[in-house]
C-alpha cells in the first residue's frame, strides 16, 4: 500500500467521511462485515481460493497476500475470529472499518496467539464489495 493511500484511509475514518450513520450505512456496514466474515472463513479452512475470493484481484496487496497466506497454511493451523467490526464511513470509491481480529493455534505450535486491530479499506468489484487494503493499528499478543 502507498503512503498517499495510507494518509487518505487514515483521513477518511478520523473524519468519518459519511457522516451519521442511516439505514444505507447500516446495510452496507452487514454487508462488508460478511465478506470480513466470508475471507475468515476460507482462512479457517486452509482454503486459499475461497479466502482469495473476498479480496479485490486488482488490490495492490493481492499478490504479496496470496503469497503470506500459503506460508502461513503450510507453516501453522492458525485460527482466526472476528471479535470486532466498526463501519466507519465511505466516499464514492472506498468504504474503511476498524476491524479486530483474534488469531490463535494450538498450544506449542510456536505462533504467539494475538488479537489485530485494523483499518481496513472495501472497494467495489463489479457488484460485490471486496477487501482493498489494510493498515494495522497494533497488535495484542497472549501472554502465555
Amino acid at each position: 500500500m502507498t503512503m498517499t493511500f495510507r494518509v487518505a484511509v487514515l483521513l477518511a475514518a478520523t473524519l468519518g467521511l459519511a457522516g451519521a450513520a442511516n439505514a444505507a450505512d447500516s446495510d452496507l456496514a452487514t454487508t462488508l462485515k460478511g465478506t470480513v466474515e466470508d475471507n475468515l472463513r476460507g482462512y479457517n479452512a486452509k482454503d486459499m481460493e475461497a479466502t482469495l475470493r473476498s479480496v479485490h484481484k486488482s488490490s495492490p496487496e493481492y499478490d504479496s497476500t496470496k503469497a503470506a497466506l500459503a506460508d502461513q497454511f503450510r507453516d501453522f493451523d492458525v485460527k482466526a475470529e472476528l471479535i470486532d467490526f466498526h463501519y466507519m464511513g465511505h466516499d464514492d470509491e472506498f468504504v474503511v472499518a476498524r476491524v479486530k481480529t483474534r488469531f490463535v493455534a494450538p498450544a506449542g505450535s510456536g505462533f504467539n496467539d494475538n488479537v489485530v486491530d485494523s483499518l481496513v479499506a472495501f472497494h467495489h468489484d463489479g457488484s460485490v464489495w471486496k477487501l482493498w487494503s489494510d493498515e494495522v493499528l497494533g497488535v495484542q499478543f497472549d501472554a502465555k
